[in-house]
């Protein structure tokens, strides 16, 4: 394969872990009828968004798309900062509900394939280990975190896997 297809590779690695994982803290309080909201949210508008590729910056993101439409979020009582404080919870809480030998086999899974690769050089899969390394403690450490938000999201969290597009 040409350097092109192995950076490509690459970069979808990466974003499966991104996706899987994230880089903020989540919020102080959360209530169920709140992570209940941001589900409903989520489902809602994932055909029109997409699936949510989780990261710090995917709340506004989401927030301003919306606003561009039909402001469901706002209409579902949310400002700007307290939709950002929900979805963070929401998702750390959710990453908390995953069984601790999928949430890890998740992992594995990912870096079987970085490391089959036939595609990367070897410097490409350092850098990429590296990374991937980075992401899986930030994330071990956001579903550490949402382990006081599990009771509010377990009640959801079937519709999550659905509504996050399950990486």
């Amino acid at each position: 394969m040409t350097v092109a297809a192995g950076c490509r590779l690459a970069a979808g690695l990466f974003a499966a872990v991104l996706a899987f994982g994230a880089l903020v803290s989540p919020a102080a309080a959360l209530t169920e009828e709140e992570a209940g909201a941001v589900t409903r949210l989520l489902g809602e508008l994932q055909p029109e968004l997409g699936s949510l590729a989780y990261d710090e910056g995917a709340a506004d993101e989401w927030f301003d798309r919306d606003q561009d439409s039909e402001g469901r979020i706002e209409k579902a009582g949310f400002s700007r900062e307290s939709w950002k404080e929900a979805l963070d919870a929401t998702f750390s809480g959710y990453l908390a509900t995953i069984p601790e030998a999928e949430f890890e086999g998740r992992f594995a899974d990912i870096e079987a394939r970085l490391e089959a690769s036939s595609t990367l050089t070897a410097e490409q899969k350092a850098a990429m280990r590296e990374m991937f390394e980075e992401e899986r403690a930030e994330t071990r450490a956001l579903r550490q975190q949402g382990r006081q938000y599990l009771d509010m999201v377990r009640p959801y969290a079937d519709l999550l896997d659905a509504a996050l597009g399950e990486p």
